[in-house]
């Protein structure tokens, strides 16, 4: 329990839970299946001690609010808050008698709130899409006709891959392109017409172009690994 605040959202096992399960409800999953892949993907928080009942207040809430709470998970809550199994466990952490009361007011209204079906489930949020790139290479060719260039791409702050292209004020192409972060990878023109890649000899590209030609340019593409 990484928090003392008695709010039944107030500490990161029910986040983790509660959290990911709209994640995946945000993406048009049915919410059944969402709850059983929370379940299977963070078993190890429902059975642990002082994270197991968290887990279920996080997966309850996210149940409710989706109207699909599972019987037998609205029993487990029930019978945790009932039995006082919750307000036992935090006193094995060390809780005062303040904070205890203030814990149990808590449960009890939230045993109260999932006691009684929701009119609608909560309605669906579009996932959030950011794209952002980094350059890791902008490469004038000698000729001053065409530029080589190497960027990391990312979607919602995570990587998502490493591509290059070849361009020409009226258009151009891809080079290469892989699926893996923080790779070595750089390249140099040798002359106008022969592009020299060095890598890291463990890079699995999904795209690897030898040659460019573009309206009568064209040229080699040589990879060296290293």
């Amino acid at each position: 329990m990484g928090t003392w605040n008695t709010k039944i959202n107030g500490n990161d096992t029910f986040q983790d839970i509660y959290q990911n399960f709209f994640d995946l409800y945000n993406q048009g999953q049915n919410p059944t299946d969402v709850s059983k892949q929370i379940q299977d993907g963070f078993g190890e928080m429902f059975k642990d001690y002082d994270d197991k009942n968290n887990s279920l207040f996080g997966l309850a809430l996210a149940q409710w609010e989706t109207k699909s709470l599972n019987p037998t998970i609205f029993k487990q809550v029930k019978e945790i808050i009932e039995n006082g199994n919750d307000i036992e466990i935090w006193k094995g952490l060390g809780a005062d008698e303040k904070t205890l009361k203030q814990r149990q007011i808590v449960l009890d209204k939230f045993l109260a709130q999932i006691s009684i079906d929701r009119d609608k489930p909560k309605r669906r949020v579009r996932p959030k899409f950011e794209y952002s790139a980094i350059q890791l290479l902008k490469l004038p060719a000698p000729d001053f006709k065409k530029t080589f260039e190497i960027i990391e791409s990312y979607n919602n702050g995570v990587y998502s891959s490493t591509s290059s292209g070849l361009g020409w004020s009226t258009g151009g192409g891809s080079v290469f392109y892989f699926y893996e972060q923080g790779k070595f990878v750089t390249a140099q023109w040798l002359d106008s017409q022969t592009l020299e890649i060095r890598h890291d000899i463990t890079i699995k590209f999904v795209k690897k172009e030898e040659t460019f030609f573009y309206c009568g340019d064209q040229g080699v593409i040589k990879y060296i690994a290293e």
